[in-house]
């Protein structure tokens, strides 16, 4: 009996994007991911251009079937067209954190939803799931990319990179974070295939865009027989880059302890030393054991692990080197606390937010080889762990399903 050819990893698609004929400026349109667009920044999109693709990616008081109906009008009046060949789109992004300037590049591709080759790092909430299930089912595409890395270099895509930055892109913009983004449409054949024999094996770890691979699964399963290809999902591949940064996340919490009594309680297993605002980045990046930072009142520590033999606590060796989790499992359960807990990913921020009771626990970023570590054994990291930066734009190109025949 001859077996079934093992379908691609991923493949080229025909995109829907906006018709350059009809929108001038991508910045005007683009916007971030659904989940970080607050109420008033969602105002300020849509006052944009009637066209922001905000629109289209979270609802309105005409509720899920309205924006199904939006999508349909921007479609017939060709606001959004198709691509009549089959492309990857070679997708960059260009920014700065610091003074430093990095580049991160990938490619917008349809990605076989194989579970055994790909792994999620997070767990997902249930409103959000509830929000996307209404909302793939009344736009019948993937309107935003997950977020996926392999866990080895594929030197091809750098190769492709490289050949194709110096080439003019299909589309080139500025977003309101100050992110140069550039697009190249790759359509070659000898260069398709390239790409999809080297990510055709590879490990890929779920970056960002859980929730929206679970509901595209569940999507799938329910429909499969309704649409082509519906075992793929719109999704931004890449590997391991200088420019793939996780920026750390903060916590805000209130204490019900004096300031005596946390020191004391901290003293027994950390040294505990008093620092600058401008220097505790600096030294807690530098620390050679688990370390932490905290910002009470107008003051700010580095607290350093005194031994490192307590992390033996944590059975699984590798959720000791994830910082966050180090810390809820081992530093919380220290104090007394009151309320919930606000995240930040910015020290200043972080310091701006110290008032009354409250105290920030700077933490360190995790690392990828400790994302790749956790999520490849099947287990997942707490929330908020991660925050990969910058997020990925909306709105550059939608994958529409497609009925059979």
């Amino acid at each position: 009996m001859v077996s079934k050819a093992r379908k691609p990893s991923i493949k080229p698609f025909k995109a829907t994007h906006f018709n350059p004929s009809k929108v001038k400026s991508y910045s005007k349109v683009v916007c971030p991911p659904y989940d970080v667009i607050s109420k008033a920044h969602l105002a300020c999109l849509r006052e944009r251009s009637q066209f922001n693709f905000s629109h289209l990616l979270i609802t309105d008081k005409g509720g899920y079937a309205a924006v199904g109906r939006k999508l349909n009008e921007w479609l017939k009046s060709k606001v959004l067209i198709d691509d009549d060949k089959d492309c990857f789109y070679l997708y960059e992004q260009a920014f700065k954190v610091g003074k430093k300037t990095f580049k991160r590049y990938g490619v917008l591709s349809l990605l076989r939803m194989e579970k055994k080759d790909i792994f999620p790092h997070e767990y997902t909430l249930s409103a959000p799931k509830v929000d996307r299930k209404k909302m793939i089912r009344a736009v019948k595409a993937n309107l935003s990319p997950i977020f996926c890395i392999a866990v080895k270099p594929v030197r091809t895509l750098k190769n492709i990179y490289l050949s194709f930055s110096a080439k003019k892109p299909f589309a080139s913009f500025k977003d309101e974070e100050g992110i140069h983004n550039r697009v190249w449409k790759i359509f070659d054949k000898r260069d398709i295939e390239k790409i999809s024999q080297a990510f055709n094996k590879a490990k890929l770890v779920i970056a960002d865009g859980h929730h929206r691979f679970e509901i595209s699964y569940d999507y799938f399963l329910k429909n499969k027989d309704k649409f082509q290809d519906l075992d793929y999902v719109l999704a931004f591949v890449t590997d391991v880059q200088e420019g793939l940064l996780i920026l750390p996340t903060h916590r805000v919490i209130s204490l019900d302890e004096s300031k005596d009594s946390f020191i004391r309680k901290a003293g027994k297993y950390f040294k505990l030393k008093k620092v600058t605002k401008g220097g505790l980045e600096n030294k807690l990046s530098k620390a050679k054991r688990f370390a932490f930072g905290l910002c009470w009142g107008k003051e700010f520590f580095l607290l350093e692990l005194k031994d490192a033999a307590i992390l033996g606590k944590i059975k699984d060796k590798s959720y000791r080197n994830l910082d966050t989790y180090v810390f809820h499992q081992l530093v919380l359960p220290l104090f007394k606390t009151s309320g919930g807990i606000k995240y930040t990913h910015s020290l200043n921020e972080a310091a701006s937010m110290v008032k009354g009771t409250a105290a920030a626990f700077i933490l360190r970023p995790a690392t990828l080889k400790a994302v790749f570590s956790i999520s490849s054994k099947g287990c997942r990291l707490p929330q908020k762990s991660t925050y990969f930066y910058p997020k990925l734009t909306s709105g550059i190109v939608v994958r529409r399903f497609l009925k059979h025949g």
